[in-house]
């Protein structure tokens, strides 16, 4: 069975690939969040442990990473729609996938769907945040609280020189620092990069945590889905009319 929970875990993610694109979002360099900080911020669990990250875009609806539901190109055995079929499980290439919850959740001060983007992209070095529930070091123990780190947006034509440009498309977008030490690493793989936008004051989603080379590591940032470039798509499925009777994953 596949839950939602605000509840903190404790597993790892267990969906490693062999390159160097593998899935990421415990905190590396990052510290503790403040209680309420983090309204929109989920954890996915799979038969009580945890799956993945993901995000709360809606009272009914989470975006999270497609890889989370691919291992070694199939899906993971639960109920599924799929209307997406270009994510791609070797390049991560459209590394996005919507949940629909069974009920919507009850939202207060502390419960709060997160703004999907809107308008022009953040300028480069823009500050983001990044959290999870993470490890100080990589290889390290999950920690039992919601950790936070503050990264900046960079260049995209840095972020294909640091990974290589036939690995980030135009789906994906870096963020983090070339002198490394801060950065989100593997164990919580669809949690979110958050940019505040300077005149409406809104957090919006910028990014789907999915992918890197190491963690923390100096010249090797982090890598995310670019959700502007799937607003459309997530907004439409938000508003259609489809009434599923069990969970319905979107590739």
């Amino acid at each position: 069975m596949l839950t939602y929970t605000h509840s903190v875990p404790t597993a790892n993610d267990s969906l490693p690939l062999q390159n160097i694109t593998q899935p990421r979002s415990r905190i590396v360099g990052g510290s503790p969040a403040p209680p309420g900080s983090w309204p929109w911020l989920v954890n996915l669990q799979l038969d009580g442990g945890l799956m993945c990250g993901g995000v709360l875009v809606d009272s009914s609806w989470v975006v999270t990473a497609a890889h989370c539901f691919v291992t070694t190109g199939q899906p993971l055995k639960y109920p599924e729609q799929s209307v997406m079929k270009s994510f791609n499980p070797k390049t991560f290439n459209n590394d996005i996938a919507l949940v629909e919850l069974t009920s919507p959740v009850v939202l207060s001060e502390h419960v709060t769907p997160v703004c999907l983007p809107s308008g022009m992209e953040p300028p480069t070095g823009s500050p983001c945040l990044v959290a999870g529930w993470g490890s100080l070091y990589e290889d390290g123990p999950s920690a039992d609280v919601v950790m936070e780190a503050k990264v900046p947006l960079l260049p995209q034509s840095t972020c294909k020189s640091a990974l290589g440009k036939e690995l980030v498309t135009n789906t994906m977008l870096c963020a983090g620092y070339l002198s490394g030490g801060i950065d989100s690493c593997q164990g919580d793989s669809g949690g979110p990069l958050i940019y505040q936008d300077r005149i409406s004051g809104r957090f919006q989603l910028h990014g789907i945590t999915s992918w890197g080379d190491g963690c923390g590591e100096k010249g090797k940032p982090g890598v995310y889905t670019r959700v502007s470039a799937f607003s459309d798509w997530i907004q439409a499925e938000i508003q259609s009319e489809f009434q599923p009777t069990n969970h319905k994953i979107i590739f």
